[in-house]
């Protein structure tokens, strides 16, 4: 239910913004038209508390299939909140696409993905699926924290990346500190 008020709350802060709109046809059918913003900001709440926010240069939207469609062509970043308001998480990438009908986004193209616990992720690809809470991608990934760095093939996380698990571990430096042996 959550999730569902995220798609409609972002469509109408879409229509919302205080920024210059282009209509252009996509296909000569008629079918499907592309509404470009430029300089949008989008907040997702629920019951009051912003729970994400979307900033980007650009944003297209248009519909494939009856699937309302919108795209970052420039870059993005989604900030996500927790349930106080303060900031959870931030994902930046160079292309984003949402697919509303799905709840299901893709950004690829040098993405970084932090946490409040300063564990970042780099990657190419990521697959976000918000009806469960989930992130996937089967890419090379290198994940950076204060422990040290841990390269895979593969990463499996909650949408909002504060729990993950790496999979097919290529790499790992982990920093460590001797404890002290008191005589």
């Amino acid at each position: 239910m959550r999730k569902a008020a995220l798609f409609v709350v972002t469509l109408l802060i879409f229509y919302n913004c205080n920024s210059v709109t282009e209509i252009k046809e996509l296909s000569s059918d008629g079918t499907s038209s592309v509404e470009i913003t430029k300089g949008v900001t989008m907040y997702y709440s629920d019951m009051g508390n912003s729970r994400m926010r979307l900033v980007s240069p650009e944003v297209h939207r248009f519909e494939d299939n009856s699937n309302m469609i919108l795209e970052c062509p420039i870059g993005m970043e989604l900030t996500f909140f927790d349930t106080l308001e303060n900031i959870e998480s931030v994902l930046m990438a160079n292309y984003g696409k949402l697919y509303t009908k799905d709840q299901y986004m893709v950004v690829k193209e040098d993405v970084v993905f932090y946490n409040e616990n300063k564990d970042t992720l780099f990657t190419d690809l990521l697959n976000i699926y918000f009806q469960k809470d989930s992130i996937y991608t089967d890419r090379p990934v290198r994940v950076s924290s204060e422990n040290g760095v841990i390269s895979g093939n593969e990463l499996v996380a909650n949408s909002n990346f504060t729990f993950y698990r790496l999979l097919n571990i290529k790499d790992s430096h982990i920093n460590y500190e001797e404890s002290k042996i008191i005589d």
